[in-house]
């Protein structure tokens, strides 16, 4: 990912995921980005159970793929 087009957004992750009142859906409701020469837009995105267990299933994969690989121990054998 190119950070130098990247803009970093002080927000709390609380504030950007809410149940809608139909039980059904989550939405994520993203702060006002800003576009050169034009208002800021808001963007909420509704996303119902199936999506949502899909989304965390990916996020999970990406997550492990974050951290550094596990450090391996030498085996040491038992005496008898």
């Amino acid at each position: 990912m190119d950070k130098e087009n990247m803009m970093p957004v002080a927000v709390d992750p609380g504030a950007l995921w809410s149940l809608n009142a139909d039980r059904l859906t989550v939405r994520l409701a993203l702060p006002p980005l800003p576009l050169a020469d034009l208002p800021p837009i808001n963007v909420k995105l509704d996303f119902d159970a199936a999506t949502v267990d899909a989304m965390i299933e990916r996020l999970a994969i990406l997550r492990g793929q974050m951290l550094p690989p596990p450090k391996r121990h030498r085996s040491t054998s038992s005496r008898m």
